[in-house]
């Protein structure tokens, strides 16, 4: 028997699609802006504006959510505990590391009220609060540069923000990557990619067995 269960309310799927868009646009203006030799198409000054104005609509859109989903009380889905890093993540990691390839059922059933499985909370968990706050912090800092030097000065200067801004931004493509390539783990190879636009996914229950 089929059935449609809902995964995503229309602001989860609005908020994951603005993030997705302006991280998209922050990597690719900011490659350009630091490495101009290799990555060009808006040209440096076009560049930096995008730049700028994709970091304020995530900073905002971020925000917005922690809004959201503390006032919801959603907030703990977001939130590993021992046994994610330990027992649950330890048969999740398995799973995609070796069970996947040799067609073995996944570990655990998403629902829509634990769709974030383990190994997801735990790097959700990472970017959210390491990763994100790194790059919005060392990203207005750097902006600042020319009306507060003394401040940047603080934190080093830009030959110390530089290079953190930079390297958070690789993690941040690393996390990219590996985000697309597990969209295409689903039942079917974009039915991940499907629900999110949706928000809701078609499950067939199998029969039960006579004893």
């Amino acid at each position: 028997m089929k059935r449609t269960i809902v995964f995503y309310t229309l602001y989860d799927r609005f908020w994951h699609w603005v993030q997705a868009i302006s991280a998209t646009l922050l990597l690719w203006t900011g490659f350009e802006i630091s490495y101009p030799s290799v990555f060009s198409g808006l040209g440096f000054a076009t560049a930096v504006t995008v730049h700028n104005i994709a970091g304020l609509i995530l900073i905002i859109n971020a925000f917005l959510a922690l809004f959201y989903n503390f006032a919801s009380g959603l907030l703990r889905r977001y939130v590993p505990g021992i046994d994610d890093f330990m027992t649950l993540g330890i048969r999740h990691a398995h799973y995609y590391i070796w069970g996947i390839f040799k067609g073995e059922s996944h570990p655990f059933d998403k629902t829509p009220e634990k769709r974030l499985l383990p190994l997801q909370k735990i790097t959700y968990f990472g970017v959210l609060n390491v990763l994100l706050p790194l790059m919005i912090v060392t990203g207005a800092i750097k902006l600042s540069a020319t009306y507060l030097p003394d401040i940047v000065e603080m934190f080093g200067g830009l030959r110390v923000l530089g290079p953190i801004h930079r390297f958070g931004a690789w993690l941040f493509l690393a996390f990219l990557l590996v985000h697309v390539y597990m969209i295409t783990t689903g039942h079917t190879l974009l039915s991940n990619l499907k629900t999110m636009l949706t928000g809701s996914e078609t499950v067939i229950d199998q029969p039960e067995e006579n004893a």
